[in-house]
């Protein structure tokens, strides 16, 4: 899922079963990271919150399902659906409300008309200030552009309006590891930690970084519990470059 292998380069995140396609958003160093379906960069409508077996084709499909944890997703559905192009002609020539402003921003990006595509996402945030996922989309927008404060601004109140927003939080991460603020990613990274499927490697990636910043306690803490997460799992990722990193930086601890 979100792996990192290293702790200096550049990726986004697949979706805890929301999975995020690789993209320029991120740091290289994370192979994958926390999941939104709002990461996805072909874009034409915005989210419904019904099933997706009621919408039609021009509209978003849901691409997750829960995992098994006691986190609700209900107030914010849209988050967790993946932005299809519209097989019909996009036809909002006058947009008025905060959601026809956030189509036609949706229906730029798809274009990739970025300058457009903020002014619009702007136009929405102004008659709806608190819609985490226009904070976001604008903050993917201008990391597209290199704009990374403005980025982290935007990604900072997606995660003040929807705390529960986790793509944010590790795009916000990757943004402050750009900058060498290794201290910001890890307290925005960390938010992960609450979010089970994304345990495991977030101890992995926050211990990492304590290493790098000589932190040893922090360091050793997490990825001891990265190790005993990955031990307990089950699954391939004992056999993964990054349970063998874990391993020999916690060596290297304890010299």
């Amino acid at each position: 899922m979100f792996t990192k292998v290293g702790v200096s380069g550049c990726a986004p995140l697949v979706m805890l079963s929301f999975c995020l396609a690789c993209n320029s958003n991120k740091p290289a160093n994370k192979a994958a990271s926390v999941p939104s379906s709002a990461e996805q960069s072909k874009p034409a409508q915005p989210a419904p919150s019904q099933p997706a077996a009621s919408q039609p084709a021009a509209e978003q499909q849901p691409i997750e399902k829960q995992e098994e944890q006691n986190i609700t997703y209900a107030k914010n559905p849209e988050r967790f659906v993946k932005q299809q192009p519209s097989e019909v002609p996009f036809n909002i020539t006058d947009p008025k409300t905060a959601q026809e402003h956030f189509n036609v921003a949706v229906n730029d990006d798809h274009h990739n008309q970025l300058d457009q595509a903020l002014a619009e996402y702007q136009k929405a945030l102004e008659l709806k200030p608190d819609w985490a996922l226009a904070h976001f989309r604008m903050a993917q927008d201008y990391q597209k552009q290199g704009h990374t404060d403005k980025a982290i601004e935007h990604w900072t109140l997606a995660t003040k309006y929807d705390p529960q927003f986790y793509s944010a939080y590790d795009l916000l991460s990757g943004a402050y590891e750009r900058q060498g603020n290794l201290k910001k990613a890890i307290e925005a990274y960390s938010a992960l930690l609450k979010y089970p499927p994304a345990q495991m490697p977030a101890h992995f990636q926050v211990g990492m970084w304590y290493a790098e910043l000589g932190d040893v306690p922090q360091a050793r803490e997490h990825l001891e519990a990265y190790r005993e997460l990955a031990l307990k799992s089950k699954s391939v990722e004992v056999q993964s470059d990054r349970f063998q990193k874990a391993t020999k930086e916690l060596q290297k601890l304890e010299r």
